[in-house]
């Protein structure tokens, strides 16, 4: 059975609403129509992407077909069962993200309810996608280095949920969060408003959301993640590193394309051990085993910095912890593409005249806007 493949960025929007009639913002939405063949780049043989439209779908056989002849493409117009026929397929819904209006939007194309997750589940990978879970996730993570004596090496020790402003002291260089949010949408940090703003903005997650996480505003170094996947077997696999940038106040700017060895290699110049990434990467595998074995299925990415605290070079190892599809495992299926293709090709998608763009130059990967990708390059 192959893959039905979803582009839905919207989708931590969809669980911060927590409902299947959720309808993302024009602009996201957009968004989603402009890229929704980004999902090519990490389809296997015998999977099938859903894409805006029956135009659509053709201009991606056109402009794939060269490289790969049994990739599909489909759109609302034709259907679940029409697909099948064609094919000669039948397609497992697999999404950028799940939610309710993930789930909705799949029975709409026609995807048999057998096929899809129980509201059980998509209710479990809400919770777990909250960033509250990522603040209890770090505090087991770092009472285990504690135990065996490698807390030193951390940052993060600040990092909770807050469900009231009652007993709460607003700092300065805290950095605030709402619980789901995507991009640095959701995020803004103590110093850039006054007292009073700050209070209203965090009201506002409370009243909406049920709370928020304050962090410590640390004086980063480099922006990285360790990339997963979690089998429903609960067997989980280390897909690699991803190295990218983001603003003071969390958003995204790009991921860089390149070998994991040159990754890895980057992460480690900057101060990190060999040894020390490799604990990283084996105590995360272990924890997200634990926490996450038989509730959740499919990609992870925990987001991590770099930081120099007293003099001392320090990892922040769980910022947030992302149950889905991400860039930075989009970048890593992006450079081992592109070693198969002619050299020099930057477009990761038919060209045309929309306003978004997913493009890859001087190995950084930029996804969003083309006026601003055009700014950057």
């Amino acid at each position: 059975m192959g893959r039905l493949l979803l582009f839905n960025c919207s989708n931590d929007l969809a669980l911060a609403s927590g409902t299947r009639e959720y309808i993302a913002p024009k602009s996201i939405a957009a968004m989603e129509d402009a890229l929704s063949a980004l999902p090519y780049w990490w389809a296997e043989d015998g999977d099938a992407v859903l894409v805006g439209s029956s135009n659509e779908a053709r201009l991606c056989e056109e402009f794939f077909s060269p490289q790969d002849k049994n990739i599909f493409f489909t759109s609302n117009e034709e259907g679940y069962n029409a697909l099948c026929k064609r094919t000669a397929h039948t397609f497992c819904p697999a999404p950028w993200g799940w939610s309710r209006a993930t789930a909705e939007r799949y029975r709409h194309f026609g995807v048999p309810q057998e096929l899809l997750p129980s509201v059980a589940t998509l209710d479990a990978t809400r919770e777990l996608s909250s960033r509250e879970f990522a603040a209890a996730y770090i505090a087991e993570l770092l009472d285990e280095a504690r135990n065996e004596g490698w807390a030193g090496a951390l940052a993060g020790e600040n990092m909770q949920f807050i469900r009231t402003l009652e007993d709460y002291s607003i700092k300065e260089r805290t950095i605030f969060k709402s619980p789901w949010s995507s991009s640095g949408r959701g995020i803004f940090a103590a110093d850039s408003l006054d007292a009073p703003s700050i209070r209203q903005k965090l009201s506002g997650f409370i009243k909406r959301q049920g709370g928020f996480i304050a962090d410590r505003f640390y004086d980063k170094r480099i922006d990285f993640a360790l990339e997963y996947y979690i089998a429903s077997d609960g067997e989980i696999d280390f897909l690699g590193y991803s190295l990218f940038t983001a603003g003071i106040n969390g958003y995204y700017g790009y991921n860089i394309v390149a070998p994991q060895e040159e990754l890895r290699a980057a992460i480690t110049a900057d101060g990190c051990s060999g040894a020390l990434l490799d604990r990283l990467i084996a105590t995360h595998k272990k924890l997200l085993q634990k926490r996450l074995k038989g509730r959740y299925s499919g990609p992870i990415g925990v987001d991590m910095l770099s930081t120099i605290e007293n003099n001392i070079y320090k990892i922040h190892p769980c910022l947030e912890i992302n149950l889905r599809m991400n860039i930075g495992i989009l970048a890593i299926n992006v450079q081992q593409r592109l070693q198969q293709r002619a050299k020099g090709t930057t477009g990761l998608l038919p060209s045309d005249d929309r306003k978004f763009s997913a493009t890859v130059d001087n190995g950084r990967l930029f996804i969003g806007l083309k006026e601003q990708l055009e700014a950057q390059l």
